[in-house]
């Protein structure tokens, strides 16, 4: 198991574009094992957010994140999930798997999994296919910006 992080500062949220989807490979699974978020606006402005199930794949993910792995030693894997923030068909999605309440004025919001992992989110290694395919941080309201951090566990 190989821990990586996923990284986006500063940008709006949009009912339009996720804040970040997480597509796994078809060999690999991903657990979810942090959530942080911090509002980066200047008004205060509630967001509601959340991480979602996908029940419809996006067509041509763009706007491509690399996770960057926590461990020294492992600096130089190449994680096999691939993690987008544009699409030219946008995925639709599920169920919501965590809510994610924040200010858009500098509050910040951190959730851990408990260290046995029992109530880490599970992402299952389906590729493309919906199964496999994480909604992070879609907006169902608000456009103020917002910078968040997701560490994962890829296995």
């Amino acid at each position: 198991m190989i821990v990586y992080n996923i990284i986006r500062s500063n940008a709006a949220l949009s009912a339009t574009n996720d804040f970040f989807t997480i597509v796994t490979a078809t060999s690999r699974s991903v657990l979810v094992l942090e959530i942080d978020v911090e509002g980066d606006a200047t008004a205060s402005a509630y967001n509601e957010a959340g991480i979602y199930r996908v029940t419809t794949t996006g067509a041509t993910g763009g706007g491509a994140i690399t996770p960057a792995p926590v461990d020294t030693p492992n600096a130089a894997l190449v994680a096999q999930m691939s993690v987008f923030t544009t699409w030219t068909t946008q995925p639709v999605v599920g169920a919501l798997v965590h809510n994610v309440p924040v200010n858009a004025n500098g509050q910040r919001y951190f959730w851990r999994a408990n260290p046995n992992m029992s109530n880490a989110i599970m992402v299952q290694g389906n590729g493309p296919a919906a199964a496999g395919t994480l909604s992070c941080l879609r907006s169902v309201s608000g456009t103020s910006n917002i910078s968040g951090r997701l560490q994962v566990a890829e296995f």
